[in-house]
Protein backbone atom coordinates (compact mmCIF):
# COMPACT_ATOMS: atom_id res chain seq x y z
CA UNK A 1 0.00 0.00 0.00
CA UNK A 2 1.33 3.44 -0.89
CA UNK A 3 1.33 5.45 2.34
CA UNK A 4 0.89 8.74 0.51
CA UNK A 5 -2.41 7.48 -0.90
CA UNK A 6 -3.63 5.99 2.39
CA UNK A 7 -3.58 9.24 4.38
CA UNK A 8 -6.59 11.40 3.53
CA UNK A 9 -7.35 14.88 4.81
CA UNK A 10 -10.65 13.81 6.39
CA UNK A 11 -8.88 11.12 8.44
CA UNK A 12 -6.18 13.54 9.54
CA UNK A 13 -8.79 16.06 10.73
CA UNK A 14 -10.79 13.39 12.56
CA UNK A 15 -7.60 12.20 14.31
CA UNK A 16 -6.77 15.82 15.22
CA UNK A 17 -10.25 16.13 16.76
CA UNK A 18 -9.82 12.85 18.68
CA UNK A 19 -6.44 14.03 19.98
CA UNK A 20 -7.89 17.39 21.01
CA UNK A 21 -10.80 15.75 22.86
CA UNK A 22 -8.52 13.21 24.53
CA UNK A 23 -6.10 15.95 25.59
CA UNK A 24 -8.94 17.98 27.15
CA UNK A 25 -10.27 14.95 29.03
CA UNK A 26 -6.84 13.91 30.32
CA UNK A 27 -6.00 17.48 31.34
CA UNK A 28 -9.23 17.71 33.37
CA UNK A 29 -8.25 14.46 35.13
CA UNK A 30 -4.70 15.65 35.82
CA UNK A 31 -3.29 12.86 33.63
CA UNK A 32 -2.18 14.96 30.67
CA UNK A 33 1.05 12.96 30.38
CA UNK A 34 -0.95 10.03 28.94
CA UNK A 35 -1.75 12.12 25.87
CA UNK A 36 1.91 11.98 24.88
CA UNK A 37 1.86 8.18 25.19
CA UNK A 38 -1.22 8.06 22.97
CA UNK A 39 0.31 10.34 20.31
CA UNK A 40 3.57 8.38 20.36
CA UNK A 41 1.71 5.10 19.87
CA UNK A 42 -0.57 6.37 17.10
CA UNK A 43 2.23 8.02 15.15
CA UNK A 44 4.57 5.05 15.43
CA UNK A 45 2.02 2.27 14.78
CA UNK A 46 -0.30 3.95 12.29
CA UNK A 47 2.07 5.81 10.03
CA UNK A 48 0.53 4.50 6.82
CA UNK A 49 -3.12 4.96 7.74
CA UNK A 50 -4.72 7.28 10.25
CA UNK A 51 -8.17 6.09 11.23
CA UNK A 52 -10.57 5.16 13.97
CA UNK A 53 -9.17 1.64 14.38
CA UNK A 54 -5.71 3.02 15.03
CA UNK A 55 -7.16 5.47 17.53
CA UNK A 56 -8.89 2.59 19.33
CA UNK A 57 -5.52 0.84 19.59
CA UNK A 58 -4.00 4.04 20.99
CA UNK A 59 -6.78 4.32 23.56
CA UNK A 60 -6.24 0.69 24.51
CA UNK A 61 -2.51 1.39 24.87
CA UNK A 62 -3.19 4.06 27.52
CA UNK A 63 -6.02 1.99 29.06
CA UNK A 64 -8.88 4.33 28.11
CA UNK A 65 -12.28 3.70 26.64
CA UNK A 66 -12.64 5.50 23.33
CA UNK A 67 -16.38 6.13 23.69
CA UNK A 68 -15.91 9.34 25.68
CA UNK A 69 -13.48 10.67 23.05
CA UNK A 70 -15.81 9.65 20.22
CA UNK A 71 -18.72 11.38 21.97
CA UNK A 72 -16.66 14.56 22.35
CA UNK A 73 -15.80 14.52 18.63
CA UNK A 74 -19.44 13.91 17.66
CA UNK A 75 -20.67 16.75 19.89
CA UNK A 76 -18.12 19.17 18.43
CA UNK A 77 -19.98 19.16 15.09
CA UNK A 78 -22.98 21.47 14.72
CA UNK A 79 -24.83 19.10 12.36
CA UNK A 80 -24.86 15.36 11.74
CA UNK A 81 -23.37 15.80 8.27
CA UNK A 82 -19.71 16.21 9.18
CA UNK A 83 -18.70 17.13 5.62
CA UNK A 84 -20.75 20.36 5.63
CA UNK A 85 -20.90 21.14 9.34
CA UNK A 86 -18.99 23.67 11.40
CA UNK A 87 -16.91 22.26 14.25
CA UNK A 88 -16.46 23.95 17.63
CA UNK A 89 -12.96 22.53 18.21
CA UNK A 90 -11.69 23.54 14.77
CA UNK A 91 -13.30 26.97 15.17
CA UNK A 92 -11.58 27.48 18.56
CA UNK A 93 -8.25 26.37 17.07
CA UNK A 94 -8.76 28.81 14.19
CA UNK A 95 -9.28 31.65 16.68
CA UNK A 96 -6.09 30.70 18.57
CA UNK A 97 -4.15 30.51 15.29
CA UNK A 98 -5.29 34.01 14.42
CA UNK A 99 -4.61 35.32 17.95
CA UNK A 100 -1.08 33.93 18.15
CA UNK A 101 -0.20 34.18 14.46
CA UNK A 102 0.51 30.47 14.13
CA UNK A 103 -0.96 30.29 10.64
CA UNK A 104 2.57 30.12 9.32
CA UNK A 105 4.56 26.92 9.70
CA UNK A 106 6.57 26.07 11.59
CA UNK A 107 5.57 28.13 14.59
CA UNK A 108 5.21 27.61 18.32
CA UNK A 109 3.66 29.74 21.06
CA UNK A 110 5.51 29.97 24.38
CA UNK A 111 4.18 32.26 27.12
CA UNK A 112 1.87 33.97 24.60
CA UNK A 113 4.79 34.82 22.27
CA UNK A 114 4.81 33.27 18.78
CA UNK A 115 8.10 32.03 17.36
CA UNK A 116 8.33 31.24 13.63
CA UNK A 117 10.92 30.07 11.16
CA UNK A 118 13.54 27.38 11.36
CA UNK A 119 12.56 26.11 14.78
CA UNK A 120 14.56 23.33 16.39
CA UNK A 121 14.16 21.56 19.70
CA UNK A 122 17.20 23.50 20.92
CA UNK A 123 15.51 26.83 20.04
CA UNK A 124 12.44 25.87 22.02
CA UNK A 125 14.49 24.62 24.99
CA UNK A 126 16.48 27.87 25.03
CA UNK A 127 13.31 30.01 25.08
CA UNK A 128 11.67 27.88 27.78
CA UNK A 129 14.82 27.91 29.93
CA UNK A 130 15.19 31.67 29.52
CA UNK A 131 11.67 32.17 30.88
CA UNK A 132 12.29 30.13 34.04
CA UNK A 133 13.43 31.92 37.19
CA UNK A 134 14.82 28.72 38.74
CA UNK A 135 16.74 26.82 36.08
CA UNK A 136 16.35 23.02 36.24
CA UNK A 137 19.35 20.77 35.63
CA UNK A 138 18.33 20.19 31.98
CA UNK A 139 18.65 23.93 31.30
CA UNK A 140 22.01 24.21 33.01
CA UNK A 141 23.30 21.21 31.04
CA UNK A 142 21.96 22.72 27.81
CA UNK A 143 23.70 26.03 28.52
CA UNK A 144 26.95 24.19 29.15
CA UNK A 145 26.68 22.10 25.94
CA UNK A 146 25.83 25.15 23.83
CA UNK A 147 28.53 27.31 25.48
CA UNK A 148 25.92 29.80 26.69
CA UNK A 149 27.22 31.84 29.60
CA UNK A 150 24.73 31.70 32.44
CA UNK A 151 25.25 33.57 35.65
CA UNK A 152 22.73 32.77 38.36
CA UNK A 153 21.03 35.84 39.79
CA UNK A 154 22.50 37.42 42.92
CA UNK A 155 21.22 36.11 46.24
CA UNK A 156 18.19 38.10 47.17
CA UNK A 157 16.86 39.14 50.54
CA UNK A 158 13.15 39.82 50.36
CA UNK A 159 13.25 40.72 46.69
CA UNK A 160 16.28 43.06 46.89
CA UNK A 161 19.79 42.04 45.89
CA UNK A 162 22.57 41.97 48.48
CA UNK A 163 24.40 44.76 46.66
CA UNK A 164 21.35 47.02 46.83
CA UNK A 165 20.93 46.28 50.53
CA UNK A 166 24.58 47.22 51.23
CA UNK A 167 24.23 50.51 49.29
CA UNK A 168 21.06 51.42 51.19
CA UNK A 169 22.71 50.72 54.59
CA UNK A 170 25.78 52.82 53.68
CA UNK A 171 23.52 55.63 52.47
CA UNK A 172 21.49 55.57 55.70
CA UNK A 173 24.63 55.61 57.87
CA UNK A 174 26.01 58.56 55.86
CA UNK A 175 22.75 60.52 56.17
CA UNK A 176 22.67 59.87 59.95
CA UNK A 177 26.29 61.03 60.37
CA UNK A 178 25.54 64.22 58.41
CA UNK A 179 22.41 64.86 60.51
CA UNK A 180 24.38 64.39 63.74
CA UNK A 181 27.08 66.80 62.50
CA UNK A 182 24.48 69.39 61.52
CA UNK A 183 22.75 69.05 64.91
CA UNK A 184 26.02 69.62 66.82
CA UNK A 185 26.81 72.78 64.81
CA UNK A 186 23.40 74.24 65.58
CA UNK A 187 23.90 73.95 69.38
Amino acid sequence: MNSALAVEGKNVIMEDLRQSCLHTQLKEEGREYLWWDYVKHVHSQCFEYIGEMCSKEGHREIKRNMEKTKSCVDQSFWKEDYASSENTILKANDERWKEYGTLYWPSVVINSVTYRGDITAENILEVVCAALADKPRVCLNFYKEEHIVYEPPAITAGGASVELLVVVVILLVTVNVLLICAYRRCQ
